[in-house]
């Protein structure tokens, strides 16, 4: 027997056990919410949310996003697209079509606040999606299509012309499936950020929220879409990853208290009518150590569940679990790739199912990666893995990369100007930024090769000028803007002179313990490293015995 959203205060009459038990056992965390309304309940949900908010580097969002956004098969779960299978951490980078590779997509450009943090990575609304969708659909709003001028494989999403009632624009349209749920998120960023939304650029945020018209296209959405279980598995993952929660996924049609149909009415957790009548199992969901990923040879996985006295039912092959899977007594050891979904039950009432994907390889480990090496590197549309052939706006905040001889190169606006790339050269536009990185060694000089050999091309690292287009240093990382006023440099080419060698830490296994997360060279999590050149919180060690 499952305990209904609605009316929940007719089963449980402790207001004590009400506040402990809630959506996923969150009745505690949204506490100081209760008895608000309107904007008042808008400020109480922000101030939840931001004091759990741990924040996470925009670079760790690729490794989180195995948590987050795993499709049932191992596979990246695609927002934009829905013919792609990529790996995580494995098909990233250059896109010329749908289906090249993925990246991280701001719901909400990052162009309109400007790139800061924490909004730059907070994982609720950076999602990851095919590269190719992602750039078609630029910085454009939401909204849905009238005309259509791009769509992506099989329709899923859509570029056009806006039949939104009050915007005549183009506008972004997204898969049905997931309208509800990007309209979520839209909700809890007007909530998590409602002291800075305002000063957002892009006309879609205001200090009271949303604009009228997005506001009313969102709320219709996530009244044609509700919550369903992928959508609160990923809330929950969330909260594992930056350890703050969606309450709009909590508590469907909470958004209706803030800024719809109920506005004036005061929430209360035993009192509550969400706008869609769903079941809340009282059983959390069962948790898996270590992390789904991937690993190397074998890993061993333990399951347990926050609920005292549940028993926990689990599989292996995929398959759903149920009552009459078998019981989870002990830790157990996989040695081939494997999907685990696990229930738990306690007096007949069941949890939410978890899956985790763990894939299990017998590649070698701690191989180092081939350091980089001296050479010339054309800057061009190629080498950037972009089918531009000319200006690339300001609109489009999506950062161009690319690698060559171990030397990662990114093309990155700035101070909302233009960029350019063609077959021969880029141009580098006043505040535009090109940062150079190694994976090993330490990059010791650049050299500009100019189109025209001596424009203007007063450029900086950090606040040196290197007048003569010559920089020469010591560092793993090295950011070059231009620095003119008005004009640009056109650049061909770079020389890049690298120093081989690291400084690395050696660590016994010995120091290993507790809970480590650790990755060999490659990226692929490690349960039990051997001796070899690991990657151990952040940092590169050698690992002995």
């Amino acid at each position: 027997m499952k305990t209904r959203l609605l009316l929940l205060s007719l089963f449980i009459a402790v207001v004590g056990q009400v506040w402990a038990q809630g959506p996923n056992n969150t009745g505690t965390y949204y506490k100081n919410a209760n008895g608000k309304s309107g904007e008042n309940l808008r400020t109480a949900l922000a101030s939840i949310i931001t004091a759990n908010h741990s924040v996470v580097s925009y670079d760790g969002l690729i490794s989180a996003y195995e948590l987050t956004d795993t499709r049932p098969d191992g596979y990246v779960r695609d927002w934009y697209s829905c013919t792609t299978n990529y790996r995580h951490g494995q098909d990233t980078g250059g896109y010329k079509k749908e289906g090249d590779s993925y990246n991280r997509e701001h719901s909400v450009p990052q162009s309109w606040f400007s790139k800061r943090a924490p909004m730059k990575s907070d994982i609720v609304h950076v999602v990851p999606t095919d590269g190719y969708v992602n750039n078609r659909r630029s910085s454009f709003p939401f909204g849905e299509v009238n005309n259509v001028t791009y769509s992506s494989n099989q329709n899923y999403c859509r570029l056009g012309s806006s039949k939104t009632a009050g915007y005549s624009g183009t506008v972004f349209e997204v898969a049905d499936e997931i309208k509800g749920d990007m309209a979520r998120i839209y909700f809890y960023m007007a909530t998590r950020y409602k002291d800075q939304c305002g000063g957002w650029s892009g006309g879609i945020f205001t200090s009271d929220g949303i604009v009228a018209w997005e506001l009313n296209q969102m709320l219709e959405w996530s009244r044609q879409d509700p919550v369903d279980a992928r959508e609160i598995a990923r809330n929950n993952a969330v909260q594992e990853v930056q350890k703050n929660r969606n309450p709009f996924v909590d508590y469907p049609g909470l958004e209706e208290y803030i800024w719809g149909t109920k506005k004036g009415n005061t929430f209360s957790y035993d009192q509550y009518e969400g706008g869609t009548v769903i079941d809340v199992p009282t059983v959390a969901m069962p948790t898996f150590s270590p992390d789904a990923g991937t690993y190397y040879n074998n890993v061993t996985v333990t399951i347990s569940c926050a609920t005292e006295g549940a028993t926990i039912h689990y599989t292996t092959d995929g398959a759903d679990a149920s009552a009459n899977s078998p019981v989870y007594t002990a830790p157990f050891k996989l040695t081939s790739t494997s999907t685990i979904k696990a229930v738990a039950i306690k007096d007949g009432q069941s949890s939410y199912q978890a899956a985790a994907f763990y894939l299990i390889t017998t590649e070698q480990s701690g191989d180092d990666p081939e350091p980089a090496i001296d050479g010339e590197i054309m800057l061009n549309a190629d080498f950037f893995g972009t089918s531009y052939t000319g200006s690339i706006s300001s609109s489009d905040d999506q950062d161009l990369e690319g690698t060559e001889n171990g030397v990662t190169i990114v093309y990155s606006l700035a101070g909302g100007n233009n960029r350019y790339a063609n077959s021969s050269h880029i141009r580098l536009y006043p505040n535009n930024e090109l940062r150079f990185s190694v994976q090993q060694g330490t990059i010791t000089g650049l050299e500009f090769v100019f189109v025209d050999g001596t424009p203007n091309k007063t450029l900086k690292v950090g606040s040196t000028t290197f007048d003569d287009g010559k920089w020469t240093g010591n560092a793993q990382q090295v950011t070059v803007m231009f620095g003119g006023s008005s004009k640009h440099a056109r650049i061909s080419g770079v020389k890049v002179s690298v120093a081989g060698g690291t400084n690395i830490e050696t660590l016994q296994t010995t120091s290993l313990s507790g809970k480590r997360v650790i990755y060999n060279l490659r990226g692929q999590r490690v349960a039990n490293p051997t001796r070899g050149i690991y990657i151990v919180d952040g940092r590169k060690v050698v690992i002995g015995e």
